[in-house]
């Protein structure tokens, strides 16, 4: 029975990508949920002392209105206008500073990805045996006890806030007002800072499990690994044809370049190197070289195109290692291809 390859390798950034567009990225609900938690907390900090000053003031203006006769003044519509006023004036910054840590941590764990993948329509979800399937898996297994867990915790920290302070609150029937408020305050103060601390550190573990989670499943076998590569880079078998159409591009224009050349050095039949000198260069350029099949196509262009040809072993080597093509030649050369071309120009001469 054949068994699929191990995914060992981790994904690559193509696959990462691919997973986002996809609509695959880590994400933590938990972590959502604490830092807004923790935003409001802040929030209210800030603005809780203003906020309780504007819902005095408010309910203040509407006992007013309560008495006889003040409602008729005052209007209905002008009553709606207040209402969604306060609402407003009570409610706009908290639901502001929402949206906002909302998108800030959203773009903290997921980054900027739009896909509308996510919401077409997955007909194979509509299968009860998968449906079981998913039901009874190991990924709901773990789901089921996670939540276990997170509630066990938030319960455990809710009794150890509460549990020392249930005396004193039952004690509260037998206190003035302004003191059971200021016990009830801190009661309250305590329990949602403790069960924040307790949602963050569940929040960033589960940002880590998540995290950890996704990585596992993005991972690619050794051969998706190389297929990319391979798909990214190309073939070895297209690179290598690509590579010997340049080179024979290349050998083209360099053998159109011989029949501009002043002379062609051999050895005699291994090397030929194709030079081109006249009162437009400063030193002897190489127009041609090669070795073996290619320098007996520089030589018989040069025949067919009248370039004299000298055999110069040594010569012929040197300049052949030392210069490259369409480079003029080096200084430690110059003698000899001097003397070389002095050859060539009494040949001429003679002609």
């Amino acid at each position: 029975m054949a068994h699929d390859p191990a995914k060992t390798e981790k994904a690559t950034p193509k696959r990462r990508q691919k997973a986002r567009e996809e609509g695959s990225v880590p994400r933590s609900a938990d972590f959502d949920g604490a830092i807004l938690l923790w935003g409001n907390f802040f929030l209210f900090l800030g603005l809780g002392g203003a906020t309780l000053a504007l819902m005095a003031r408010q309910v203040a203006h509407f006992l007013d209105l309560a008495r006889p006769g003040a409602l008729a003044d005052a209007g209905r519509v002008s009553l709606l206008g207040d209402v969604f006023m306060i609402l407003g004036r009570l409610l706009l910054p908290f639901l502001l500073v929402n949206l906002l840590v909302a998108l800030i941590t959203g773009f903290a764990q997921r980054g900027f990805t739009i896909s509308a993948k996510p919401l077409l329509p997955k007909f194979e979800k509509l299968d009860p045996a998968k449906g079981f399937q998913r039901l009874f898996s190991s990924k709901a297994l773990v789901d089921l006890l996670k939540s276990l867990a997170k509630f066990g915790l938030l319960a455990w920290v809710a009794y150890a806030v509460l549990e020392p302070r249930i005396p004193a609150l039952l004690g509260t029937l037998k206190l003035p007002l302004g003191q059971s408020l200021n016990l009830f305050q801190a009661t309250v103060f305590a329990l949602y800072r403790n069960v924040m601390l307790a949602m963050l550190v569940l929040a960033v573990a589960d940002f880590i499990w998540q995290r950890t989670s996704w990585e596992k499943s993005i991972r690619m076998t050794k051969q998706e690994v190389k297929d990319e590569f391979k798909d990214a880079d190309g073939s070895p078998e297209i690179k290598q044809r690509q590579k010997a159409i340049m080179m024979a591009a290349a050998r083209r224009r360099m053998l159109s370049e011989v029949p501009k050349a002043t002379v062609v050095v051999t050895n005699p039949t291994h090397v030929a190197v194709a030079l081109r000198y006249d009162e437009k260069t400063l030193a002897p350029v190489c127009v041609a070289k090669g070795l073996d099949h290619l320098a007996l196509r520089i030589r018989e262009r040069a025949k067919e195109a009248g370039v004299p040809i000298l055999e110069r072993p040594e010569v012929a080597r040197a300049l052949y290692r030392s210069v490259e093509v369409s480079k003029p030649i080096p200084r430690d050369l110059y003698q000899a291809v001097a003397q070389v071309l002095a050859f060539v120009y009494r040949l001429r001469g003679a002609a």
